[in-house]
């Protein structure tokens, strides 16, 4: 294998608990390997620009334990590159910048931004990293197993410094409840929409708030273009009110985290 560049990562499974006994072999390894499956499907989309949600299908890079360490629960993870990523720049600021981006907005930390030219230029489509905090969120429920079991908290790391904190709080965002079967209506605009995926961003009126969104699988076809007509009016100040019918998917904690679109309409049917 031709190596483009090896970058390094690490898992730090700390606390009280930890300090004491170590880590629990079955809740220690259940949370490393949805860690191994958000870690692989998160760098399958820095090096190619594409989402999916099989961890197996990664393509450009390798993935290994790195020798472990006597007396500490440290995990070295190593990732090699293959090839040239297709999305950011090879360097390792843009591929650190990337994985604190990705696992930080999937757990929660909705307000961190790309620090890096190349991570910026990507999140420019926000519904990108929406899309792929969605996709690893059954992947993070599995790496919080340690922490729903006792362990305090744990860290990905880069060399030298930590990218992000996992902890009880990140555990009750990535535990969603199940879709709320029950379709409410809401008023509002679209912020941002990709035509190709589906997904967007929507400003609700009666949550105060913008929220990804997605269409439903019973999303009518010919209403796809209301979602766009709503995003021009966002961009030249004009007319772009809907309502929109759509359930809910929450946090534990019951926080809003995205809308599931089952139809909409104009707000004013004279737009």
């Amino acid at each position: 294998m031709s190596e483009v560049n090896k970058f390094g990562l690490k898992l730090r499974f700390s606390g009280p608990t930890v300090e004491k006994h170590g880590l629990d072999l079955y809740d220690g390894a259940t949370s490393f390997y949805g860690f191994a499956q958000a870690l692989q499907i998160a760098t399958h989309a820095y090096m190619t620009g594409e989402i999916v949600s099989r961890a197996t299908a990664m393509k450009g890079a390798e993935m290994y334990f790195g020798a472990p360490r006597h007396g500490s629960v440290l995990i070295d993870i190593v990732t090699v590159m293959e090839q040239y990523p297709a999305t950011t720049g090879v360097a390792g600021a843009a591929f650190y910048d990337f994985m604190k981006t990705a696992f930080s907005k999937a757990a929660g930390y909705l307000k961190t931004k790309p620090e890096t030219p190349a991570v910026q230029k990507l999140a420019i489509d926000e519904t990108f990293f929406d899309q792929l905090s969605e996709t690893l969120e059954g992947s993070l429920q599995r790496a919080h197993r340690a922490i729903d079991y006792g362990v305090q908290q744990v860290t990905l790391e880069r060399p030298r410094s930590e990218l992000v904190l996992f902890d009880r709080t990140t555990s009750e965002w990535v535990n969603t409840r199940d879709e709320n079967p029950n379709v409410e209506e809401f008023t509002g605009n679209i912020t941002r929409y990709n035509s190709i995926s589906g997904n967007g961003r929507a400003f609700v009126r009666e949550l105060k708030r913008v929220l990804p969104f997605r269409p439903g699988v019973n999303f009518p076809d010919n209403k796809r273009g209301l979602l766009t007509w709503s995003l021009h009016g966002n961009t030249v100040s004009g007319e772009k009110e809907l309502r929109f019918w759509a359930s809910k998917i929450e946090s534990a904690k019951g926080d809003p985290k995205r809308l599931i679109l089952a139809d909409c309409a104009f707000k004013n049917p004279t737009a």
